[in-house]
């Protein structure tokens, strides 16, 4: 005899046996996971989530993050130190800007033209010169610990941000290297976000342009017939939710909006020219876009920056010319779409690179001290915040750490950085412990 703990078991593994038979063969349950984002997680009372909303001041609606994996040389781009010894100015020539006293490097020729819509903010610094731990800490704004990763930035913003239903609210594109900092952490793992990291979907996230949608709605109705006959059996919390997320997946295959997004081939020849036909270039342009459908986050990894052998010869030929016209071809594409004001939109990577150029060519790692760029989302334009000394070795006026940039990125989205979550062992913890916003660029 089954006892009713037994029965009620029973009951759900017969049931989520038929919502697999509904869905799976579509979408797939981990696809599904991905766009349920839109609904906070358990773990966030809807009390708190809607007065933070409510209360939201922030200009920006959404972000764009352009992720330079592997630390990009500071001196060599956002802040060159043409005075100093030949050892730490290196190869690169700085340019003028279209903002009085800021100079870029010669290879970021584009980006210095649209540099009076942008914040650099050139006085970032930490402790960890490591790859994995300083991008969870640049990505989440706190310090990795040991009981566990924070929540990404992306996973909060689409926790806190509602989207709309046919898109997921975070979105990642391309490769990044390693995922560290990128994860919902203690949050929901449906917070975590949804990968493309391939110029085409996976299998099951489209319905493809031949499908024949009558047969797709006929097996929807077959499949809420049989949930009304489960739900009259007996309530389950989990399947609930997965309710509420399914419909989302089927309204994404209904309206195919996010292989509208990323297809980018047919658009005209001076879009495309605009953002460069790199593969770079190409996910700036899907990210546009789909903000513009509705993500709420958009991050693009873009790889090859540890640069400790042949540095001048890798950013000259290899990274610099893709990202100076994806980055600038961004903000104008934003601004002609009438999105910048309310779009942040940042460029960074997990720390520095040494101001002293080593023997092979290249420069080490360095985290005490490096830039970010910022453009849109209500910032101050034109501006550089912070200053380091002659040799880029560490701010002189300014330091900021990355949890201040954290706090100050969720406050323009409106977002108060204080909001807690409560995780599954029952910890109330905050979005940010840390951290304070840089109201000189806001």
């Amino acid at each position: 005899m089954i006892g009713p703990a037994h029965s009620q078991e029973s009951q759900r593994s017969v049931r989520r046996s038929f919502l697999k038979l509904g869905i799976s063969p579509l979408f797939g349950l981990a696809g599904l996971r991905s766009l349920s984002a839109g609904e906070p997680p358990e773990q966030l009372t809807t009390g708190q989530r809607t007065s933070v909303l409510q209360s939201s001041q922030g200009r920006a609606q959404r972000m764009i993050l352009i992720w330079l994996d592997g630390a990009p040389a500071t001196i060599d781009m956002w802040d060159p130190k043409p005075e100093a010894p030949n050892s730490i100015r290196g190869e690169f020539a700085a340019i003028r800007t279209r903002v009085p006293g800021i100079h870029i490097s010669e290879h970021l020729p584009e980006t210095a033209n649209v540099m009076d819509r942008c914040v650099l903010v050139r006085s970032l610094a930490h402790s960890i010169p490591a790859h994995g731990p300083g991008s969870i800490y640049m990505l989440t704004g706190q310090l990795p610990t040991a009981r566990g990763n924070r929540p990404a930035m992306g996973s909060w913003i689409a926790n806190q941000l509602d989207s709309r239903c046919s898109i997921p609210p975070y979105v990642s594109l391309g490769t990044s290297g390693p995922f560290n900092g990128t994860e919902s952490g203690f949050l929901d793992s449906s917070l975590n976000p949804f990968r493309i990291e391939k110029e085409t979907l996976p299998a099951g996230v489209t319905l493809g342009k031949d499908t024949d949608y009558s047969a797709f709605e006929r097996r929807m109705r077959i499949r809420n017939q049989l949930d009304h006959v489960f739900d009259r059996l007996q309530g389950d919390v989990l399947v609930e939710g997965l309710d509420k997320f399914s419909q989302r997946a089927f309204d994404v295959l209904r309206k195919d909006t996010i292989r509208k997004a990323i297809d980018v081939d047919n658009e005209g020849d001076q879009l495309l020219e605009l953002y460069g036909r790199s593969p770079l270039g190409k996910n700036a342009l899907r990210a546009c876009r789909l903000v513009e459908a509705g993500a709420r986050y958009v991050s693009i990894g873009f790889s090859g920056w540890d640069t400790h052998a042949n540095n001048f010869t890798q950013l000259r030929n290899q990274q610099l010319p893709p990202l100076d016209k994806a980055l600038s071809g961004l903000i104008v594409d934003l601004e002609t779409r009438g999105l910048l004001d309310s779009t942040i939109v940042m460029c960074c990577g997990e720390f520095g690179r040494t101001p002293e150029v080593n023997r092979a060519g290249g420069r080490d790692h360095w985290s005490s001290a490096f830039a970010a760029l910022l453009a849109g989302g209500g910032f101050r334009a034109g501006v550089a915040y912070g200053e380091t000394d002659d040799w880029g070795r560490e701010p002189i006026s300014a330091r900021c750490l990355p949890g201040d940039l954290a706090a100050t990125i969720f406050s323009q989205l409106g977002i108060d950085p204080a909001t807690k979550a409560r995780t599954p062992s029952g910890r109330e913890m905050q979005i940010l412990e840390t951290g304070q916003r840089i109201q000189a660029i806001v």
